[in-house]
């Protein structure tokens, strides 16, 4: 399943294009870590300065001193000046790039990036892992962990570490967003002090198109509380007005990319294609509405008022909610980068 043929229209992008942006960060996320970075080669000249000459000098690490400087550094032998977790967040990263292309492309080669990509979010201890996860495969032991720890964070306890970064991360606006839309599925009986939250009232900016956080945190709140016996049309109406208005939002950011066209063209525009945390709010939404047995997302009665642009990141949330789960022999292929 790709996206329909209206739409690329309206993204004025050939496919081609967007499978050799997928192919880049594909082959980023897998490249081999280099033995010294240009740290240890600053440190280097400092330390060891090249013996010819009084004054600065241009060296060629591609001509015959790549050799000599190789064995310098090797000689040293300092530990890496690096941070651990940056190549991890380096590959993380591409392959959340590489799944924003190729969910355009077909969804169930972008669902299986997206738990490659998670898997690393997740090791760095962000809650944006789990919420990937849960986006891409209904995970419900996520949902279940991720709705205690919700708990947690709204009783002022204390949090426990949670991986490298842990109780650190989920300080952040962003992260805590993801924790809320991660748990949705298993956090009904948390709805009444998700709306009395202080995060309720937040404005600050978050997300790819820069959203007031209280707006995304309504929308994690709703989906808590969306149940068969509860008042279910009129939550699913907000939810309708909230999710198109954050599709608008992209709709503009997409509209105002596509401007500058030398870029665009070419598939370098920094915009990304997807808006992956309405994409995943999304799915999880149709995972919801499916399971409780509450009236599905019908896209033409629901959004008619949608422009083409405003509609990609909705439609593929669409598709991502319909859980057919990669094959393992794609997953068996693909876990190179960790």
């Amino acid at each position: 399943m790709t996206l329909p043929e209206r739409l690329w229209g309206a993204l004025r992008l050939d496919p081609s294009t967007v499978a050799a942006r997928a192919r880049f960060y594909r082959a980023y996320a897998e490249l081999e870590e280099p033995p010294f970075d240009v740290r240890d080669l600053a440190e280097l000249m400092r330390d060891r300065p090249p013996p010819r000459g009084s004054g600065p000098r241009v060296i060629n690490l591609i001509g015959k001193e790549a050799g000599a400087v190789g064995q310098s550094l090797r000689e040293i032998q300092r530990p890496r000046a690096g941070k651990p977790w940056v190549r991890l967040a380096e590959a993380a990263d591409a392959l959340r790039n590489a799944a924003v292309a190729e969910l355009l492309l077909d969804v169930q080669t972008g669902r299986g990036t997206l738990l490659e990509a998670s898997r690393g979010y997740s090791e760095l201890g962000l809650p944006f892992g789990d919420f990937l996860a849960v986006a891409a495969t209904g995970d419900r032991e996520r949902s279940i962990s991720a709705a205690e720890l919700l708990g947690v964070l709204l009783s002022d306890s204390q949090i426990t570490d949670t991986g490298r970064h842990g109780s650190a991360a989920l300080a952040t606006p962003a992260q805590q967003r993801y924790l809320l839309l991660t748990a949705a599925p298993d956090a009904t009986d948390l709805w009444p002090r998700l709306a009395e939250a202080p995060q309720a009232h937040q404005t600050a900016a978050v997300g790819a198109t820069s959203q007031p956080f209280s707006t995304w945190w309504r929308l994690g709140g709703l989906l808590s509380r969306l149940d068969a016996d509860a008042d279910a049309d009129g939550i699913r109406r907000e939810l309708t007005r909230i999710i198109a208005e954050l599709s608008e939002a992209h709709g503009r950011q997409l509209q105002l990319a596509a401007a500058d066209d030398h870029h665009w063209s070419t598939g370098r525009a920094q915009t990304d294609l997807i808006d992956l945390d309405l994409a995943g709010a999304v799915a999880i939404s149709a995972r919801i509405l499916r399971q409780r047995e509450i009236r599905p997302w019908r896209f033409e009665s629901d959004f008619p008022k949608l422009s083409p642009l405003a509609s990609i990141s909705l439609q593929i949330g669409l598709q991502l909610g319909d859980d057919a789960p990669p094959s393992d022999d794609y997953l068996g292929a693909h876990t190179s980068a960790w």
